[in-house]
C-alpha cells in the first residue's frame, strides 16, 4: 500500500493536518510519500521511513502544484491510499480516496479552475476507479450519493480527531476569535460586518475580533486584529483565551476549527450549513451565515449570559471528546487492511 501524502505543505490547512496525522501513523507500516516542503513536519527518525519527492508538487505552489501533484498521482502503481480528493488516479481501480468536501461543485463562481474536475472527473473516478471512498462526515457522504450517484456501500464515514493540548489555566479575555483561510466560503465579510454592528452597543466597547490564518488579508478597522499566519502555540492561545469562537462558514466538509475550539473549552457559534450542525449537535449556537443580525444576536446572547456561555463551554468540550484520533486511526487501519489487494 502506498500512502500519497503529497498534499502536505509547509503551512498546514485542515486537509494538510489530516494528511500529516495519517502519514505519521502509517509511515512504519506502508510506503508514505511526501514532497520536500513537508520535511519540516517530521523528525529525523520519521524521515528515514519516508519517500520524498519534488517540492514542486506541494500545495504551496497553488494551482500549478495541484496540477503537478495530480499528474504525479497518476504515475503511481499498485494499491494507493490518496488522502484527498485532489490526488486521484484516473485509471487505478486499486485506490482508496478520502473526500473531504466538494466545495468547487457547490460554489463554482469561487472555484472556476476546479469546477470541471469536480463536476466530471471526480465523479467518474469515484464511481468507477475506487476500491473504497472515505468521507469525514455523513453530510459529505450524502452529497456524494446525491450529486455523483455513488454506491453508498462504497463509502465509509470516519470522523477526524483532535489531539491538541491546551493550557486551561489561561483566563478568558474579551476576544472573539476566527481562524480560517481568506476564502469567500469562510464568510469573513459577514464576520466583520457582525463585529462592527456589535460594537455599536457600548456594552461591547472592550471587545476585539481576532482573525487568524487569513493569509494576505489587510484591514484597518478599530479593534480588529489580523494574524495572517498563526504558529501552533499562537493558535492554541487564541482558541483558549477567546470568549467566543465565531465560525459562520458557508460550507465545511468537517470543520476542524470548531472541534479544536470546543476542546479549548470555548463557546462556539457556527452556521447552519454543510456538516457543521452534524458535528456540533446541540453544543453550539447555530446561525444563518447570510444574516448579519442572526450572527450579532448570537454573539450578544453568549457574551451577556455567562451561564449560557459556561454551559456551552462544558457541552462543547464533551462533544469534542467524541472526535478521537485513536478510534479514527483504528478504523483507517481496518479499511486499509480490508482493501490491500493485489494490483
Amino acid at each position: 500500500m502506498i500512502i500519497n501524502a503529497t498534499h502536505i505543505g509547509k503551512k498546514l490547512d485542515g486537509i494538510g493536518r489530516f494528511s500529516l496525522k495519517i502519514a505519521k501513523h502509517f509511515l512504519r507500516k506502508y510506503q508514505v510519500i511526501i514532497n520536500e516542503n513537508a520535511i519540516v513536519h517530521f523528525n529525523n527518525e520519521e524521515l528515514k521511513n519516508l519517500k520524498i519527492v519534488s517540492k514542486k508538487i506541494s500545495p504551496d505552489y497553488g494551482f500549478k502544484g495541484h496540477l503537478k501533484r495530480l499528474i504525479f498521482t497518476n504515475l503511481l502503481k499498485g494499491n494507493i491510499f490518496n488522502l484527498s480528493q485532489l490526488e486521484i488516479s484516473f485509471w487505478n481501480k486499486n485506490q482508496i480516496i478520502v473526500v473531504h468536501d466538494i466545495i468547487p461543485l457547490l460554489f463554482p463562481k469561487y472555484h472556476k479552475k476546479q469546477y470541471h474536475f469536480f463536476k466530471y472527473i471526480l465523479p467518474f473516478v469515484l464511481k468507477n476507479k475506487t476500491k473504497k471512498i472515505i468521507t469525514v462526515s455523513n453530510h459529505t457522504k450524502e452529497l456524494l450519493i446525491r450529486y455523483y450517484n455513488v454506491n453508498p456501500t462504497k463509502i465509509e464515514v470516519i470522523y477526524n480527531g483532535v489531539d491538541i493540548e491546551f493550557d486551561y489555566s489561561l483566563e478568558k479575555e474579551n476576544i472573539i476569535f476566527f481562524v480560517g483561510r481568506n476564502s469567500p466560503t469562510k464568510n469573513i465579510e459577514n464576520i466583520i460586518k457582525s463585529f462592527i454592528e456589535l460594537k455599536k452597543d457600548s456594552r461591547f466597547n472592550d471587545f476585539k475580533l481576532v482573525l487568524g490564518g487569513v493569509g494576505n488579508l489587510s484591514l484597518n478597522i478599530k479593534d480588529i486584529i489580523i494574524k495572517n499566519y498563526l504558529t501552533d502555540n499562537e493558535l492554541k492561545y487564541y482558541y483558549r483565551i477567546a470568549k467566543v469562537f465565531l465560525f459562520p462558514s458557508l460550507y465545511e466538509g468537517f470543520g476542524f476549527p470548531i472541534i479544536e475550539a470546543m476542546r479549548a473549552k470555548t463557546a462556539c457559534i457556527v452556521s447552519n450549513r454543510g456538516s457543521l450542525p452534524e458535528i456540533v449537535g446541540d453544543s453550539a449556537l447555530i446561525v444563518d451565515p447570510l444574516n448579519v443580525n442572526s450572527i450579532v444576536e448570537a454573539l450578544k446572547k453568549i457574551l451577556l449570559d455567562e451561564k449560557l456561555r459556561k454551559n456551552l463551554e462544558i457541552k462543547g468540550y464533551k462533544n469534542s471528546l467524541k472526535f478521537n484520533w485513536d478510534k479514527s486511526l483504528l478504523k483507517y487501519e481496518r479499511v486499509l487492511n480490508e482493501n490491500s489487494i493485489s494490483s
